[in-house]
């Protein structure tokens, strides 16, 4: 989850009418607290680029932000979005002002990538567990993604986040806890061989227990 770099633009308005306004002129009311701020700062943020930080880190994005005019720079969190019930325009956002020099943890994507012989030749299936860790860093630190690379893994191998290298901070996930892991296709096919026995055995008796019913009724 890298940072998303953004710029706010400070209201001098509040009020339903204002934020009416500002909502009709492309951008999004927004509140930032926090941070040993002695009170809440009123800003505005483009909606267009709210919807883009969105898509790209969901509703617990990590901002960048410039504030217009001024020049100043601070660290944000998203840490509430109200929506429109109906329509799903974006009414108003709290952001969360991030000291610049203390951890926090996020949640960063994992990125699956290989080319494994046994999968490409359908001897193991690939299992994916986990899709993303929790990481301790510094704001400016925060990785897009870690890579887990499973080309070299034989049948039967599986990786867990212990195994999992990240390029900033530390990965607080459980480090027991599995990634991925190929699974045998072979395996699979001799489960599911014993229970399509069973339900041919168990038809057969019903066939046969319906044979005889017929016989008595012959006599």
């Amino acid at each position: 989850m890298a940072l998303y770099e953004m710029t706010v633009y400070p209201r001098t308005e509040t009020g339903k009418n204002a934020n009416r306004r500002t909502r009709a002129a492309g951008r999004t009311p927004a509140v930032v607290y926090g941070n040993q701020r002695e009170t809440a700062s009123t800003v505005e943020l483009d909606t267009a680029e709210l919807r883009r930080a969105f898509q790209h880190q969901g509703r617990r994005a990590l901002l960048a932000l410039t504030v217009d005019g001024s020049g100043e720079t601070f660290m944000a969190k998203l840490q509430e979005i109200q929506v429109h019930p109906v329509t799903d325009e974006i009414l108003h956002v709290d952001l969360l002002d991030i000291p610049m020099g203390v951890p926090l943890e996020v949640e960063v994507p994992l990125e699956i990538t290989g080319d494994n012989r046994a999968v490409r030749g359908g001897d193991a299936n690939l299992e994916v567990v986990r899709r993303t860790v929790t990481v301790e860093c510094l704001p400016r630190e925060v990785p897009a993604a870690i890579t887990v690379d499973y080309s070299d893994l034989a049948v039967g191998d599986k990786i867990t986040v212990g195994q999992l290298e990240t390029p900033a901070g530390k990965i607080v996930t459980d480090p027991e806890e599995m990634v991925l892991k190929l699974a045998s296709t072979a395996l699979l096919a001799e489960a599911e061989t014993p229970a399509a026995e069973e339900e041919g055995a168990a038809e057969g008796g019903e066939e046969a227990a319906g044979g005889e019913t017929d016989g008595e009724g012959g006599e």
